[in-house]
């Protein structure tokens, strides 16, 4: 594990060397997968069919969301809320003693608020402190980055798509020359609906279990009683024979040992 790791640069897993660019601590990919799954029912369509489909889909997404955030209210988005209310609560049980925040520069120690823009639990309490002390430090939500303003979010939707003609009513082309599809062959075999994973991903996600913790695969096990690999305690049943005795005559002669005080 530590060498595949060690493999891998240290910009795409450690959070000592994340660019401060990308202000979100999301590491994975639902976005695009969410999407991915969405578009499923017309991968296998013809190109117009496909694309009408996503247009659909994409229409009532955008009204959808524009009923959602007609009912919010707050200078944030509902999942920052959620997420800015649970920093407040963890920093309300802080103390400032010393100086871990850089408020001028809206950085931390942690690199949470570095990574995210949005205050960790350290600014937070740094912030009520500045405020305690007579300094117009204004609410933490002020201090969150425009990325998670409600108003942003209302401004990735203010463009809409708007409705286009059916193919009946398309202009005819002049083209003179008439486009002919070409043959459909059917492929032999079931047709594939499931998109094409990236090199590696699958290794990736043997080494994970439904619940997203890491298997045991690949492991060496090692006998606590016989000192032999590839069974544990409860399954050992003397196996290594010549190992075994060796390691009974080893524990032994410790056993047997004398022990001296250098105290004395």
């Amino acid at each position: 594990m530590y060498d595949w790791l060690n493999e891998i640069p240290y910009t795409d897993w450690s959070r000592a060397y994340f660019s401060r660019r990308a202000k979100c601590d999301m590491l994975l990919s639902n976005i695009c997968e969410v999407f991915n799954r969405q578009i499923v029912g017309a991968r296998d369509k013809l190109i117009i069919t496909c694309l009408e489909f996503i247009r659909e889909y994409m229409t009532k997404r955008i009204v959808n969301v524009k009923k959602l955030q007609a009912k919010c209210m707050g200078p944030l988005t509902p999942h920052a809320t959620e997420v800015f209310d649970e920093i407040k609560k963890q920093a309300a049980e802080m103390s400032v003693l010393m100086v871990v925040v850089n408020v001028k520069h809206k950085t931390c120690a942690c690199r949470k608020w570095d990574l995210t823009g949005m205050p960790c639990k350290h600014a937070v309490a740094a912030i009520w402190d500045m405020s305690r002390n007579s300094i117009d430090a204004g609410i933490p939500e002020e201090w969150v980055d425009e990325v998670y303003w409600l108003s942003t979010w209302k401004k990735v939707y203010d463009n809409v798509i708007e409705p286009i003609n059916g193919p009946e009513m398309w202009t005819p082309s002049e083209c003179p020359t008439t486009l002919i599809p070409p043959k459909h062959h059917t492929q032999v075999g079931r047709p594939k609906k499931k998109r094409k994973k990236a090199f590696g991903e699958n290794e990736l996600e043997q080494e994970f279990d439904k619940g997203g913790k890491m298997t045991r695969k690949g492991t060496s096990i090692k006998c606590g009683k016989c000192g032999n690999m590839g069974h544990n305690v409860r399954s050992c049943k003397g196996q290594g024979g010549e190992q075994s005795t060796a390691s009974q005559e080893s524990h032994t002669a410790t056993q047997g040992a004398p022990v001296y005080n250098l105290d004395e």
